[in-house]
This record gives C-alpha cells, structure tokens and sequence, in this order.
C-alpha cells in the first residue's frame, strides 16, 4: 500500500475494496463509497457517516442487507492483499489469532443474534487473523489476513426440552474448530518463508498445534493445560510428566525485563523476571480422533517475575483529593499484584538465551490484535451500530476490520519509523495544522511528533506511565484534526473567490 494511501480515505478505500466481486460493478462503487465514508469519520453514526444525505444513507443500507453481499465477499480482496504483503516480506510473519466478542447488549430487535458472555446479552463472535512483520523492539501491521464470524447456539436441548447427554455434546461442531480453519484458509508459506502463528491460551489445542505444523507453518502459543509429556530418558524420571510442573521445576538460565502495557488502573511498567527453556514432546490426547496420534516435538519457554511489585507501585497515581463522585479513586493497598508468568510453547526452535528471548518478544507482540479488536469497538463503534439484522452487522464488521487495521497501521507508524518525516505518510494540509501547532518547520515534522500531538488534539495527556496514546484520544484528536484540515480548505477557497 502506497504511503499516502493511508491517510487519503477515498484513494484507500478504492485500493482495499475496488476488486470486490458483488454481483454488479453497482455494488463495488457503493461499498468503496460507504468504507470511504466510514474511513474519513470511523466513530460517526450511519448517517452522519453519509453526510446526513438521505439517498446515500439508504443505498448503504440496501448494500448491507442485499442477497448477493456476505462478509466473506468483502472480505476476500481484503484478505488477497494481507496475503501479497506477506508474501513480498522478507523472513518471519506473525499471523496473530483472537477470538472477541461483539456485544449488543439486551437488543431483541436484532434478528439473527445469539446468547454470549454468560447468556443474558446478545450478539456474535469473531476469529480474526492479524498479519505482523516484527521489527526490532515494534512490528509493522500487516492487515487482516482471514476472519470468520459466528452466532453461539443457545444451550442445546433434545426435543422433550432436556438437556443434551454429555456424548451428544461431544458430537457438536465445537467453537474451537474455528481456530483450525483458520490455519488451514491462511494456508502454506512459500518456500523459504517463515510463518508463525501466535495464540493465547485459548489456542492451547493439540489439533491446532498439530495442524500448523502439517501445513509447513510454525505455532507460538502459550501453555494453558497441563499436558502430558514425554520425559527425557534421564535415571530416575518416570516415562510421562506433566507440562507445567516439568517447566517449572527447571531453574533460571537468564533473567531480564520484559515491558508490561498500561490496563485501566494499572500503570506500565518494566517487569524483572526469569527465564527457562528446554524441549519435550507433547504427547496426544487418550481420547477422540486424535488419540494414537504421534507425540508432538515442542520447545518451551517460561518467563516469570520472581518479586512483583505492590498494588501501589503498580498502579496509577492516587489523586488523594478526588473523593467523591463515580471517578473517585480508592486508596490502593500494599498487597503485591499477580506476578507475570507465560509457559510459551513454540515449534521453532529455541536452543540458546538468544532465541528465548527472541520468541518472548513475539509472543508480546500479540498486544495489537488487542488493540486491534478494541479500535472495531471503540474505534469504529461497531457495536453501536443500529441495523436490524445479524447478517448486516456482519457485513459492516467486512468493512470496519481494515478501516480498524488502517487506524492501527497510522497509530504505529510512530513507532516503527519514528523519524520518518510525516509527509510521506499524511496529507500535507494535515502536516501543516500540526506543524503550525508545533511552531516548527513542515518539512521537519516527524511522524512520531504528528501522532502524539493528534492524540493531545483528543485529549492525550503525554505522561511518562500513560504509554502509547489509546483509540478515543486518538481518535477524538483525528476528528478535531479534520474539522481544522476542512476549515483550512474552506478558506483558501473563499480567498481564492474573492480574488
């Protein structure tokens, strides 16, 4: 994707969704119309999104609801162009996996929803696969490689209203499978590519592990049962252990610091911790399909912080005369916050400290699906969003998931090139409002400096324990930025008139 691409909605939109293959060409120019729209005022409604224009409105409607538009139709080309960025990148991909949920609360209105979290609101579920190049100590954002959405079934029943016996639930189609088909849609590498796929705990599935490692790729999840493994033949061992308890037995052969990210009250900080590693082999499960299977050859890691801070380090400062009111904040105690541990599972190899902490760091860079998920949320309000139908939201998550992927990519280019002057990748009326703020130089004005002081256009108070800017500050002070870019081409038109 071409630089200012980016940051021009229009020229964006054409590229990432020009190629979509809708059943008419009429479609294709709609839905680049409405994900422009969407793109240049991502947490508008609808129709301020359609400048408040009524026919544009309800051709957007109809393009979400029309018979011949899914969410994998606009997601294809999408998903096409991650791919060709992957395949032009040289070495190692990350291609990153969450599950979320979209939440619409108690909406009934809504067809199509079903029950999430634990049964009393309703909506649907997304996997989606983010694809993202490490690059030192950041990673550049790729885009949105593969996504499936779901609807959970209520508790299932038989026909006389009783609950289904524990074997007709094994017989299902599991949630989970979602993680499978997705390894299996992002497919093989091509040769002399390294493609990784990284999963929290939920990826903790032998079939999942099993599958990337028979379709050429590698796995970086972290440990979340206590499996049964293969020791090494050593005097005295038994033939079979158990992951988690052989892990932690190992002692300390490194130890450094690992950066933890601000969380609601928490501040950021920088965590001492310890690290281990060795091999073993994962054994398969004794029961269902997989049962027989041959044991898995896996490297594990452990990282864990052997003196945590307390709650009171950890934590934002107390403001003690803030004592009233919904933001009051209570005195935090001195008790010492969970400590940090991963036990990391990888299929590449880890042989020295070096490679240890090398897939540390790729596990930590998980961070932005994260981010990710919460710009589809936030950043673009997808569940605000007021359609009538499941399938609809559905069709709008399509066009949201890269618009979400595009605000990730501008919010981390100041991280990946810091120093790279902000006329490549912004509009140059964009550059000059923040360059005049800034009293220096256009020409001068790095990228780094455009991001943070877009982000204190929304309110980002730049403190050294805040981190990188979040999505309502960002995304308020892109807003703000708009408005001032607008007013600056209003003006130039009307002196241009008079004269």
């Amino acid at each position: 994707m071409e630089a200012n691409t980016l940051s021009d909605p229009l020229a964006w939109a054409q590229e990432t969704f020009g190629a979509a293959q809708l059943g008419h060409r009429g479609r294709t120019k709609r839905l680049v119309q409405v994900a422009a729209s969407m793109a240049a005022d991502p947490q508008g409604s609808l129709p301020r999104e359609m400048g408040g224009n009524w026919g544009a409105l309800k051709a957007a409607y109809r393009l979400l609801r029309a018979d011949g538009v899914s969410h994998e139709a606009i997601s294809r080309p999408v998903w096409q162009q991650t791919r060709q960025q992957v395949e032009q990148e040289p070495g190692v991909t990350l291609m990153v996996h969450d599950d979320t949920q979209v939440d619409y609360g108690y909406r009934r209105a809504i067809s199509g929803l079903g029950p999430i979290g634990n049964g009393s609101h309703r909506g649907f579920l997304v996997h989606t696969v983010l694809a993202l190049a490490p690059r030192g100590s950041s990673e550049r954002v790729l885009g949105v490689l593969q996504q499936e959405a779901w609807v959970r079934e209520s508790a299932a029943r038989t026909a006389d209203g009783r609950k289904q016996s524990s074997r007709q639930r094994q017989e299902r189609p599991r949630e989970s499978e979602v993680w499978i088909r997705a390894v299996e849609q992002v497919g093989s590498p091509p040769a002399g590519e390294v493609w990784i796929h990284v999963g929290d705990r939920y990826a903790d599935m032998f079939a999942f592990l099993q599958r990337c490692r028979q379709m050429g790729t590698f796995f970086l999840v972290r440990a979340a049962q206590n499996r049964r493994v293969l020791a090494e033949p050593e005097p005295c061992e038994p033939a079979v252990d158990h992951l988690l308890e052989r892990a932690s037995s190992w002692p300390a052969q490194a130890h450094g610091s690992i950066d933890v990210p601000s969380e609601h009250e928490r501040r950021a900080r920088t965590a001492q911790v310890q690290l281990s590693w060795g091999g073993m082999h994962l054994l398969p499960p004794q029961q269902g399909p997989l049962a027989g299977s041959a044991p898995l050859p896996v490297w594990v890691v452990r990282v864990w912080e052997p003196q945590p801070p307390s709650k009171q380090e950890a934590q934002r400062a107390f403001v003690p005369n803030q004592k009233h009111g919904p933001n009051r904040r209570r005195q935090p105690q001195s008790e010492e916050v969970e400590a940090l541990e991963w036990i990391l599972l990888s299929a590449w190899p880890i042989e020295n400290e070096e490679q240890a902490w090398q897939a540390v760091a790729r596990y930590g860079s998980r961070w932005p699906i994260e981010e990710f998920h919460r710009g589809m949320k936030t950043g673009c309000r997808l569940e605000q969003r007021h359609l009538r139908e499941q399938s609809s939201l559905e069709n709008l998550l399509a066009i949201v998931s890269p618009i979400a992927a595009r605000l990730l990519q501008l919010r981390n280019l100041s991280r990946e090139e810091p120093s790279q002057p902000a006329l490549r990748w912004v509009e140059p009326e964009e550059a000059q409002v923040i360059a005049c703020q800034q009293a220096i130089a256009v020409e001068q004005l790095t990228i780094e400096q455009f991001v943070l002081s877009v982000a204190q256009l929304g309110g980002f108070l730049r403190r050294a324990s805040d981190g990188p800017p979040g999505w309502q500050t960002l995304w308020e002070g892109w807003l703000r930025l708009r408005w001032y870019v607008a007013g600056m081409r209003f003006a130039a038109h009307a002196h241009h008139d008079t004269f």
